[in-house]
């Protein structure tokens, strides 16, 4: 996205993005600490959702179906080696926050605390239902997809899908037959041939038959998944996600897979616009960090040394994600951070770093931003020297 379009879905948006959540606040799914493994999907199971949530002295401890899978024995696991703390939000808070902490915790629902209870929640699935009241025609899925999405062939196994989900942190593998998208794996497939002993109902169709990780994926996996073309307007795909009560979208041309739309890539135009001379657009930045403000003016002020050095940035924008830690005793895990740097003359540069200290990692980003774009910089001016100085042809007298 250049900058006037991201400009223009930012203004576009604000009045979704600035609303008060409690009017959105629907049921949650909720456990006791000390339950079972097989509990936990149980209730996710009965209440159809994804994420599942406990109270424990004063701190939101969650956990959700893609990280189940990190067990390998979890039929008789207890759900606390799961739990990791997660921000929670009041009822005065807005969709912008909840659509920034689903962001950054890769979750796809941020509970609502009271009294240090929670009493409610609101989804991904929420957001979008807000967002196709919009006229949002002119937002195409080339905007906002995921280009390249990892793939897996039907030939091989569920436990390789499983290694894939784990490690990339995904929850939707398109499977290929015959080098043909045929349906789409998800996290809840997995977690069934996991579990087999539990049901997750119809968030788990496809599953013909149980079988065990060993098995070949085969036929296993949702076939309703909606598609699009890269043209297709974001209505279009915010209807057929939520007619069809899918977490995806495919995005097809000419029978070939060129990307995926997910529920976070959606959300990702809700993006936080910081004040800065460059428009700076940041998407999951922990708000419950308690030198947030410190680091974004720092990543500001660097931003601005490196335009003077490459004067052609027309924006920044930035993902971060979170990594679970695994212990409720560790406020998280590692930060994925990753910018994009959008210039008129070339396709956006890209930055990528992770680490456990998000200072360190804006750092580290911003003099490598500052590296390259020195390095390019300097290239330009010596072509543009190169042209000025060729000599002309010589008119003969």
């Amino acid at each position: 996205m250049n900058g006037m379009i991201s400009d223009s879905i930012y203004e576009h948006l604000k009045g979704i993005s600035q609303s008060k959540i409690g009017s959105f606040l629907g049921p949650v799914a909720i456990i006791e600490p000390e339950s079972t493994v097989s509990d936990a999907i149980n209730e996710i199971s009965k209440s159809d959702s994804y994420d599942i949530f406990c109270m424990e002295n004063g701190s939101v401890l969650t956990t959700n179906v893609r990280s189940l899978l990190e067990g390998k024995d979890i039929s008789d696991m207890k759900i606390r080696h799961f739990l990791s703390p997660i921000q929670g939000l009041s009822s005065d808070d807005t969709i912008q926050k909840a659509a920034n902490i689903i962001n950054n915790y890769r979750v796809r629902t941020v509970p609502v605390v009271k009294n240090n209870e929670i009493v409610g929640a609101i989804t991904a699935k929420n957001i979008l239902e807000q967002l196709v009241k919009k006229d949002n025609k002119w937002i195409k899925a080339n905007l906002i997809f995921t280009q390249n999405p990892i793939t897996i062939t039907s030939s091989e196994t569920l436990s390789a899908a499983r290694k894939t989900m784990v490690s990339k942190r995904i929850d939707h593998l398109p499977v290929l037959t015959k080098g043909v998208i045929k349906q789409v794996l998800t996290s809840y497939h997995i977690l069934q041939a996991l579990n087999p002993h539990e049901n997750l109902g119809r968030r788990a169709r496809g599953m013909k038959k149980i079988r065990n990780l060993e098995s070949n994926i085969g036929n296993i996996g949702s076939t309703r998944i909606p598609q699009c073309s890269p043209n297709d307007n974001l209505n279009k795909i915010l209807r057929m996600m939520l007619d069809t009560d899918t977490t995806c979208c495919l995005v097809i041309l000419w029978d070939n897979l060129q990307g995926i739309i997910t529920y976070r890539d959606i959300l990702s135009l809700l993006a936080v616009k910081f004040e800065s001379e460059i428009p700076l657009y940041v998407v999951g930045m922990p708000e419950d960090l308690r030198n947030v403000n410190l680091i974004t003016s720092k990543f500001v002020k660097a931003l601005k040394r490196i335009r003077n050095v490459y004067s052609e940035i027309q924006e920044a924008k930035v993902s971060i994600k979170q990594q679970r830690s695994g212990s409720k005793n560790r406020r998280g895990g590692k930060y994925e951070v990753s910018i994009m740097i959008t210039t008129p003359h070339f396709a956006p540069f890209i930055f990528k770093e992770a680490g456990f200290d998000l200072s360190k990692i804006f750092e580290i980003l911003s003099q490598k931003m500052l590296r390259k774009l020195s390095k390019r910089a300097k290239r330009r001016y010596k072509t543009s020297i190169r042209k000025i100085e060729t000599p002309g042809l010589i008119e003969p007298i």
